[in-house]
């Protein structure tokens, strides 16, 4: 019998995207070792996407090395006739979609007014039109089957707003994040309305980011002049154990949550495990409240 304690995603299904490396990488590592049959979606299927390295073929074959179940599959989220397909494909891979995580997406960070209307388009289909269309593509099969959970990744960015007065200040530390910030924004505000809206069919839609940041190939990318010994940023691992939890309990007693990280973490008094779920890396036992 399964320890289902260890592997409470025992028998179920998950699909995350952008998962050939980074956080999205991580978060299926995690899911897998719970026990879920981890559908893996990105651009970069047999060969890296340019300027970056990994791909879904060998974050499957790690996670098959672990004993997990994995199945690599192509998607590129500016395109719907490809996230039409990958849902299919998914789904027939699986039988059924129970966990849905909308993860891919590489920023970027430009002026407005430097900005071509393709890169801005490209941004808003990874960021908001995309895992909008997975979320419609997957819902009808999880109020058929009156389960599912939803987790889209957020951002702490979204949540700091220019105040009158600091903005330099303000563009000093963050940058030409404005487009980003702003889709970002728009799914927490779809996110907190798309839980209400399936609340009655035992559906859990909850938002993840990151506290600071979690060093990344598509970070590096950016060219910011940080490197991964920055007190910014956080271990992936981290994510990858808040993501579990928000999508181990059942539905409607965890739903409607934008949850930050290790903080999330702290409050729930969960311990962050390694990626194959064997090892404690940050230990929260003595912290969980009666």
């Amino acid at each position: 019998m399964a320890d289902t304690a260890a592997r409470p995603l025992e028998g179920r299904s998950a699909i995350v995207t952008g998962a050939s490396r980074g956080i999205g990488k991580a978060i299926a590592a995690r899911l897998a070792s719970a026990g879920a049959h981890v559908v893996l979606g990105a651009r970069s299927v047999d060969v890296p996407q340019s300027g970056f390295t990994g791909t879904v073929h060998e974050t499957a074959e790690e996670i098959r090395a672990l004993g997990g179940k994995a199945t690599p599959l192509a998607l590129d989220l500016n395109d719907a006739a490809s996230r039409e397909k990958f849902i299919a494909d998914a789904t027939q891979a699986t039988g059924g979609i129970d966990i849905l995580v909308n993860n891919a997406g590489t920023a970027l960070y430009k002026k407005t007014w430097e900005m071509t209307i393709a890169e801005a388009e490209g941004q808003i289909a990874a960021y908001f039109t995309g895992p909008w269309h997975l979320c419609h593509l997957v819902l009808p099969q999880m109020i058929e089957r009156k389960r599912g959970w939803i987790l889209n990744l957020g951002s702490s960015v979204a949540t700091k707003w220019p105040e009158p007065g600091k903005f330099e200040e303000h563009m000093k530390y963050f940058g030409d994040y404005v487009l980003y910030g702003a889709v970002k924004t728009a799914m927490h505000r779809f996110s907190a309305g798309l839980a209400a809206e399936v609340f009655t069919h035992n559906i859990a839609v909850n938002v993840l980011g990151p506290v600071g940041g979690v060093y990344t190939p598509g970070l590096d990318s950016l060219g910011l002049g940080m490197d991964p010994n920055s007190p910014v940023f956080e271990i992936p691992e981290q994510m990858a154990e808040a993501a579990l939890a928000l999508v181990s309990k059942e539905p409607t007693e965890q739903t409607g949550v934008i949850a930050w990280s290790h903080k999330y973490l702290d409050e729930i008094g969960r311990s962050t495990m390694s990626l194959d779920g064997k090892t404690v890396l940050v230990d929260r036992s003595a912290t969980v409240n009666a």
